[in-house]
């Protein structure tokens, strides 16, 4: 099985989240796994744990390191961490790693249905197994709760015309992702130069479909509390709705707020000192090598206690 998925900023995470004498290192977006090779060659003792929803990218992982013992791949989006970790056993880690950007297989596989470039059903499903496609969702959607999906997540300023246009479609039975994106392009007056008119929409509508931005906040929240001392977390965004996010986190984590996790019985997060980097951009090298890694940035905080 071949999951092809090019890692952003690559010697910057292993440089930046080296720790000393670290225990544990968890990948909570894991994809093909090139973040967590690089980490377990560095520390080749190393606990490893390697999370993914997506369940091309698990097969995937539990082959390439089946040989490693050290390591252990888990099925599961990564707002359930504290979950997982009660699971094996593991309180504390030393590095955490979320690479939010959608992978190179899940972009260029047709039948996945994520990409304005490749023909295939409207899916973008990060987890296969779930039963919702984003096909489904625009059928079900209403256009005014389309509008506010498309102006917050994707910053869309001409939000209502495409929604109006999208909902409009698909009753008419369009479904493949050319034809949509087709659709977006001939509705929108306004976009950048360079970029497919659709490809924001599409990233909003996968945000809404895969309920990203919970499972972000859940993410950052179960990672903070996991977090051992002098431990760091790195998470590398692609767009502004997402980094706005993790930037706010770790900013409130640096003026010692503490928060509240919901769903656990013992659920307050303390305040503490921490160390929040600035953030790490790819080279013009690495753009060029992979142009997809343009928007990436890599936002550090280290627990201080």
């Amino acid at each position: 099985m071949n999951f092809t998925h090019r890692p952003v900023l690559s010697s910057e995470v292993v440089e930046h989240l080296a720790v000393k004498d670290p225990q544990v290192y968890i990948d909570l977006t894991s994809g093909g796994g090139g973040h967590a090779e690089l980490f377990i060659s560095r520390y080749p003792k190393i606990k490893a744990v390697l999370i993914d929803r997506d369940l091309t990218a698990v097969d995937f992982l539990k082959n390439k390191f089946k040989d490693c013992s050290n390591v252990k791949v888990v099925k599961s989006n990564a707002g359930a961490l504290d979950k997982i970790l009660f699971l094996l056993k593991i309180n504390r880690a030393d590095i955490i790693l979320a690479d939010l950007g959608v992978s190179s297989h899940q972009l260029d596989t047709p039948s996945r249905g994520f990409s304005v470039k490749h023909d295939g059903l409207l899916d973008m499903r990060m987890d296969i197994e779930e039963t919702t496609t984003a096909l489904d969702f625009l059928k079900k959607v209403s256009e005014k709760e389309l509008k506010k999906i498309l102006s917050e997540y994707a910053q869309e300023r001409e939000s209502g015309r495409v929604a109006r246009a999208l909902k409009k479609a698909v009753s008419e039975g369009k479904k493949t992702t050319l034809e949509l994106a087709e659709i977006v392009k001939n509705t929108k007056r306004f976009f950048p130069r360079g970029i497919d008119p659709a490809t924001q929409v599409f990233m909003a509508i996968r945000m809404a479909v895969n309920n990203e931005m919970t499972e972000l906040k859940k993410m950052l929240e179960r990672s903070f509390a996991t977090l051992s001392e002098n431990g760091k977390m790195g998470v590398i965004t692609f767009h502004s709705t997402e980094d706005r996010v993790v930037k706010n986190f770790f900013k409130d984590r640096k003026d010692l707020l503490p928060y509240y996790i919901e769903d656990k019985v013992d659920n307050i997060v303390p305040a503490g000192k921490v160390k929040v980097y600035k953030p790490v951009l790819p080279s013009e090298k690495e753009i060029e090598k992979n142009p997809r890694s343009r928007s990436a940035k890599l936002r550090i905080l280290e627990k201080n206690y």
